[in-house]
């Protein structure tokens, strides 16, 4: 029987140690989680609480920095959203009868007052040429192809 008690006693400490060694590893972290809150501690009168307030001070402080920067820039974005290109028509075709594969475009992009421009693609086998038109009020400043005119027909009828 009493060769049961030095096995149950030796198992025993044993797991004290056991959990001792566990602690430790848990205190250790406490403590570098102590030392990275109060780092900021390098004289003896400031106390924790203080240094904890200002701490919040100091983010509500960026906070609002941060807000009403967000705030003016939401504001001028909203502002020039409807003089961004959004509206836009595409037309793919063939320019010449021996070119084939649609290769030459026009596209129409128009803000929200329907100004904007067309630009047109014309490919043939030797060279390409690229140009484009104005557009004001929905109103083509020069006199536009029937392509030209079905991509401003489809950026015109773009819902918003």
């Amino acid at each position: 029987m009493e060769e049961y008690l030095i096995y149950i006693g030796t198992g025993l400490a044993g797991l004290c140690f056991l959990l001792i060694i566990i602690e430790h590893f848990r205190l250790s972290g406490l403590i570098k989680k102590y030392r990275k809150l109060i780092k900021g501690l390098s004289q003896e009168n400031i106390n924790v609480e203080d240094l904890m307030i200002s701490y919040s001070d100091e983010l509500e402080g960026i906070k609002n920095i941060i807000e009403g920067k967000i705030e003016d820039r939401i504001s001028r974005l909203e502002r020039n959203i409807p003089y961004c290109l959004k509206n836009i028509g595409l037309v793919t075709y063939n320019a010449f009868k021996n070119v084939g594969n649609n290769m030459s475009f026009s596209i129409a992009a128009l803000d929200d007052h329907k100004d904007g421009f067309v630009l047109t693609g014309i490919y043939t086998r030797e060279n390409s040429y690229v140009y484009v038109k104005e557009i004001e009020s929905g109103k083509p400043g020069k006199e536009l192809s029937s392509e030209e005119q079905e991509a401003l027909s489809k950026a015109l009828s773009v819902k918003k």
